[in-house]
């Protein structure tokens, strides 16, 4: 059973995607529900918030690049980072 997170982070792809998936790859793009935020992965570049948040970086953002500046950052650990672990 899909959880709202789930939803909202599929959400939060869908409208990275749609703004700026015609002039950016997006192959490497991952977006990943947690128990209360979104993580968005792009190669080394990471950013976890809640979906308002996020949604809010994306619609001010006027390039992709311009939207890794402005979400909110935090620090990989690793190269698969703290989107792929279980919260089991």
């Amino acid at each position: 059973m899909l959880r709202d997170i789930d939803y909202a982070a599929a959400a939060v792809k869908t409208a990275i995607e749609e703004k700026f998936g015609r002039r950016q790859s997006l192959e490497n793009l991952r977006v990943t529900a947690n128990q209360n935020t979104i993580s968005v992965v792009d190669g080394d570049r990471a950013a976890e918030g809640t979906r308002d948040n996020l949604l809010a970086a994306l619609r001010k953002a006027g390039s992709y690049e311009d939207l890794w500046e402005i979400f909110p950052q935090y620090e990989c650990e690793s190269k698969i980072g703290p989107t792929e672990r279980s919260t089991d």
